[in-house]
């Protein structure tokens, strides 16, 4: 008796591999590619997906980033909308208007970097808080920016 690895026969005694049944090929085949497919749209609906805003209106995003991690040299600002005119404090410093200017100012962009002879040297490491209150330039009847958000610096 001749034994088979699977235990089938064929009519003319040779085995048939069980991909080359009718249908299995096929089968498989479209279950990969409907995996693939869910895969890919899964990837691509959270990948990049816009994160709900918890900024005042005018407030367009902070450098850094509320929790970031960012070093003691590196810029520390706001984005506005045109038409506000920001002040800002680093750990209970006040930052004078002409020492925002790291950024383009008529993008909107109030970035300080701290530096010898201005009012932060350097942004001591560990956890590091700032607060911009922002006043409309044009639109008075908006509701001033008062915004506080830290980070870590290192």
């Amino acid at each position: 008796m001749d034994d088979t690895p699977n235990g089938d026969e064929s009519s003319n005694g040779f085995t048939v591999n069980w991909t080359l049944r009718r249908g299995v090929a096929s089968t498989v085949t479209v279950v990969v590619v409907l995996l693939l497919v869910v895969i890919v749209w899964v990837a691509s609906t959270s990948r990049g997906a816009s994160q709900p805003s918890t900024f005042p209106t005018g407030l367009l995003a902070v450098i850094p980033q509320e929790g970031d991690q960012a070093p003691r040299q590196g810029l520390v600002g706001v984005s506005l909308s045109p038409g506000w005119q920001p002040a800002l404090t680093i750990d209970g410093v006040p930052i004078p208007d002409d020492q925002l200017s790291a950024g383009t100012r008529q993008l909107g962009e109030f970035f300080f970097s701290p530096g010898e002879g201005l009012a932060v040297v350097e942004i001591r490491t560990g956890e590091v808080c700032a607060h911009v209150i922002a006043v409309p330039l044009i639109d008075v009847k908006v509701d001033n920016i008062d915004y506080r958000w830290c980070w870590t610096a290192f």
